[in-house]
């Protein structure tokens, strides 16, 4: 067996929604005969696939690699005599199997930054390699020079909405890909500008039509400004004069601005600016001197964020005049206020609501707008979930909330109603005493320790939808304050903006709760149904993956026949009363 045989092969990094998961594998698994599968590595919030070809006997122990404590993932092309080369020179990160060898060049990013390529390079690697840093919302990809077809690395944009992405197999990208080109050896290219391994600037930005020429840029920042008016400060007509070659050099002109408006301006002036935008800009008149290339570029920034104006909103949070957090700038469910506050008040939280509706990611806006880190487990199956335990060598083996309680932070527990009752007297008595007994020492309770549960029933047991959970004692019940966490339709509208979809969804979500069918039309459903039918894939297939799975044919009759609201045009609607379930 060779060594790329046992180190993987092609892989394939992909930023964008075009493209979902599975139409990047069913192209993988073309390339490779038996013997070979495909790991895949997403992160659906930042529009992040990798994907790797690997050795079946490799699965568990190759990229694509995420870790989850430093929001790193990496995939890479590389020879495995090489790493393990390259390990022996960082031998204190104490990556002893050889099968784990790959996890170095995440843990060198974390220490070295961009510097991880010429530190690789030094120790005589040649290697190919995708990063994302999902903290800094960066993609690095990284070259050495090449030993072989698999230590290359080529890049693409995508034939219908320009997305990048990178391999190491120009035949691979070229499926998905117009023009494909090949990274310069011993270079690396940061969100599109490139750069050699020392970190010396060789090529700003990769957009074809830009025209970066002071005397277009200065009749773009008139535009700018004549848009903008009065109600645009002085202070932000320099902030867009200083970043405006920025801005046209950006690898995504739309979202630089975006991001500027965003993290720049007040909910109130960000509101004002956007709605003048949407007023003038089918009628606004560049000015003769402004190229076509760059009216077109100007037309592309701005179409996505004048349609609407729900854009995400920065905004301070307070309790009793004081600051207790600020968000980030995306979209929050309605309960995400109070939420915030009753956690900063100590207050343990159980969020009651139907799977689905964004109770984790609202947790974890939570933890962020406090700036505390959350710590996350799924049920309590036993005390030894929460408590830890003393493993047969000796050593304690910690947990979530043994870190959250000892250290401080957010502990988040999921599903709490699928719990072992017995194992939430843990929590109870942890609350009530402000200390806790672990296997191996008694601790005090951290002041930055902070609970939330969450749970899809009232801790009654089970329900016709829920048919699995648990009944909770009245301790536990009486120790947290429950806040119902419904669907949030404004948040759905913000997150999923397509009337068609949306229409068609929260009439048969309404439909099913009329007539008490236990079936679930979630927050997370409506996003696939949206993704799916944004990147062409048929309505049939949509509707029978994600809407009406796991219903009977005459279940799916009888919510039609209660489904109101809805035109008779809407091609959801059409497909549904044509669908014919074959079971």
């Amino acid at each position: 067996m060779s060594n790329y045989e046992k180190s993987g092969k092609v892989f394939i990094a992909y930023k964008g929604n075009e493209f979902d998961e599975s139409e990047l594998v069913r192209k993988l698994r073309t390339t490779f005969v038996s013997s070979y599968t495909v790991k895949t590595l997403c992160r659906s919030d930042s529009d992040i696939i990798f994907a790797k070809v690997v050795y079946d006997n490799y699965v568990s122990d190759r990229d694509p690699y995420w870790n989850s404590q430093t929001k790193i993932g990496t995939v890479s092309g590389y020879d495995q005599d090489e790493i393990s080369s390259a390990n022996s020179d960082y031998y204190r990160y104490g990556i002893d199997d050889s099968d784990k060898y790959h996890v170095l060049i995440n843990k060198l990013y974390k220490d070295y930054d961009l510097d991880v390529f010429k530190k690789l390079a030094n120790c005589g690697m040649h290697f190919s390699s995708v990063i994302w840093d999902e903290r800094s919302n960066k993609l690095i990809a990284g070259v050495t020079e090449s030993n072989d077809k698999y230590t290359n690395l080529y890049y693409g944009f995508t034939k219908r909405n320009g997305e990048v992405m990178y391999s190491n197999d120009p035949d691979v990208l070229k499926e998905f890909c117009n023009d494909v080109k090949q990274v310069n050896p011993n270079t690396y290219i940061v969100n599109g500008d490139e750069y050699t391994l020392d970190g010396e600037l060789v090529n700003k930005g990769n957009e074809p039509l830009i025209k970066k020429t002071r005397e277009n840029a200065d009749y773009l920042l008139q535009s700018f400004n004549s848009m903008f008016g009065l109600i645009a400060k002085e202070a932000v007509r320099d902030t867009i004069e200083h970043n405006l070659e920025e801005y046209l050099a950006s690898d995504d002109p739309k979202k630089k601005l975006s991001d500027y408006i965003v993290k720049e301006l007040d909910g109130a002036t960000q509101r004002e600016v956007l709605e003048l935008i949407k007023k003038t800009i089918d009628t606004y008149i560049f000015e003769e001197n402004v190229s076509q290339s760059l009216r077109v570029l100007f037309d592309k920034i701005l179409e996505e964020y004048t349609k609407t104006i729900n854009v995400p909103v920065i905004h301070n949070v307070y309790l009793n005049n004081n600051q207790i957090g600020q968000t980030k700038g995306g979209f929050y469910h309605e309960k995400f206020e109070q939420i915030l506050r009753q956690t900063e008040l100590d207050e343990p939280i159980m969020l009651i609501g139907p799977a689905g509706s964004g109770k984790n990611v609202a947790v974890s806006q939570v933890a962020d707008s406090l700036g505390l880190h959350m710590y996350y487990t799924n049920n309590a199956s036993n005390e030894f979930k929460l408590t830890g335990f003393i493993d047969a060598g000796g050593n304690y083996r910690d947990t979530e909330f043994y870190k959250a309680f000892k250290n401080g932070g957010l502990f988040f527990l999921d599903e709490i109603d699928n719990s072992d009752p017995s194992a939430l007297i843990v929590i109870n008595s942890a609350l009530a005493n402000g200390y806790m007994a672990f296997p191996h020492e008694t601790i005090d309770r951290h002041p930055d320790f902070r609970i939330i549960a969450a749970a899809n029933t009232w801790g009654k047991g089970a329900d016709l939808q829920y048919v699995g959970r648990n009944a909770l004692d009245a301790a536990t019940l009486d120790r947290f304050d429950n806040i119902f966490f419904d669907y949030d339709r404004k948040l759905e509208e913000c997150l999923y903006p397509s009337e068609e979809v949306l229409k068609f969804m929260w009439s048969f979500r309404d439909a099913v709760l009329k007539t008490k069918i236990p079936h679930v039309v979630s927050t997370r459903g409506i996003g696939k149904v949206y993704k799916k039918e944004k990147n062409g894939i048929p309505v049939e297939d949509i509707l029978t993956s994600n809407v009406v799975k796991n219903l009977s044919q005459d279940d799916v009759n009888t919510v039609i026949g209660n489904m109101t609201n809805v035109p008779s045009s809407n091609k959801f609607y059409t497909g549904v009363k044509q669908l014919v379930l074959r079971r």
